[in-house]
């Protein structure tokens, strides 16, 4: 078992909304009223052709067309009967990308469809009351407010059941400003504090690019038992620039060590995509 469950559920039910007739015309009709345009021919491809349309229309245009759209959606999801649960699953399903990074990030030991179907039902709670007050960012704070929640929910297990759960939520969400992607912002201060805390950084060192995907890495293999600290920390001193020099040992004996610790990271690597 993969531990993906959850998602497989949900994108195998959305083949089922998609083929029920009438769906796409009835996405398309609420669209158009609220000054949305969409060709005809996108209704051909069902509602999962007017989903992939307008994602596309979100590349070429930005964040100002993906907040005209999923407004109008957000709007029905508030109400009740079969329309509204409609668009709340449209929305849904536009938001699992980041539904499923949640769950990865989120997960800290803990099985990752146990952890999935926590984000999903935290996901459709704030799909079907998000505060249409907000006029901007709606894809960037219906994320950040799945992870609020979510977070309280795993928190409130985790003391229940002994799961040990990041403390992040007033630490790190406090504050966050609500950007491209706020969600982002929480984690990438979350891992740094993490990354602290066991020792994976030093001053001056921060999470981003290669370096932060390694110490990403680290980070999710000691909380889930797959390394020890002291491993991890060791790795993060042996892939810094210069670390050859400083430790002192031969060229030959240095490849032996890098070597060792590629394999051990290729392996670590590949539970990480299994449980991801």
């Amino acid at each position: 078992m993969n531990g993906t469950r959850v998602f497989e559920s949900l994108n195998a039910e959305w083949d089922v909304v998609c083929a029920e007739p009438g769906h796409a015309a009835t996405v398309l009709g609420w669209l158009r009223e609220s000054g949305i345009p969409l060709a005809d021919t996108v209704a051909a491809g069902g509602l999962q052709g007017v989903l992939s349309e307008l994602g596309r229309r979100d590349r070429t245009r930005g964040r100002a067309h993906s907040d005209r759209w999923l407004r109008v959606l957000l709007e029905r999801a508030g109400g009740e009967g079969a329309g509204a649960l409609l668009a709340a699953r449209v929305v849904v399903q536009a938001m699992l990308p980041g539904a499923m990074r949640l769950t990865r990030r989120l997960q800290a030991g803990r099985d990752y469809d146990e952890t999935g179907q926590v984000v999903v039902a935290c996901l459709f709670q704030v799909v079907r009351r998000f505060p249409l007050g907000r006029t901007s960012s709606a894809a960037a704070n219906l994320q950040m407010e799945t992870l609020h929640l979510a977070s309280r929910e795993l928190k409130a297990e985790g003391a229940e059941y002994d799961v040990v759960q990041y403390p992040f939520l007033d630490e790190v969400l406090a504050g966050v400003p609500a950007g491209d992607d706020p969600a982002e912002a929480a984690w990438a201060s979350l891992l740094g504090q993490r990354a602290v805390q066991g020792g994976l950084l030093r001053d001056g060192e921060g999470v981003d690019g290669a370096r932060g995907e390694l110490v990403e890495l680290l980070v999710w293999a000691v909380d889930a038992g797959r390394m020890d600290a002291g491993r991890a920390r060791l790795i993060a001193d042996e892939t810094r620039a210069g670390a050859q020099q400083q430790v002192g040992v031969s060229a030959v004996a240095w490849r032996k060590r890098r070597s060792r610790t590629v394999r051990q990271m290729r392996a670590v690597a590949e539970q990480w995509a299994q449980a991801a």
